[in-house]
């Protein structure tokens, strides 16, 4: 498994380069971010979505990797 870097970007604090990049992505499209807005109780467990996209209402999970069964299981409980 690889080991996430911190990464700071427009004075937040990022838990991985990957998270960093997509906010620098969602900048250069305009596209306003909340980052790790709200962690959730669910069934399977807390869950704390990367990013909320609140001008289509819609959350953004970032991996590097395929998500575990469950990471998974997180998101749908989640949507």
């Amino acid at each position: 498994m690889i080991k996430a870097i911190e990464t700071e970007y427009h004075g937040l604090k990022f838990r991985s380069r990957i998270e960093a990049r997509w906010a620098y992505v969602f900048d250069l499209l305009g596209v306003k971010y909340e980052y790790e807005k709200e962690t959730y109780a669910l069934p399977a467990g807390a869950y704390l979505p990367d990013f909320w996209l609140p001008e289509i209402e819609r959350w953004v999970e970032i991996k590097g990797v395929t998500p575990n069964d469950r990471e998974s299981k997180l998101a749908y409980q989640l949507a």
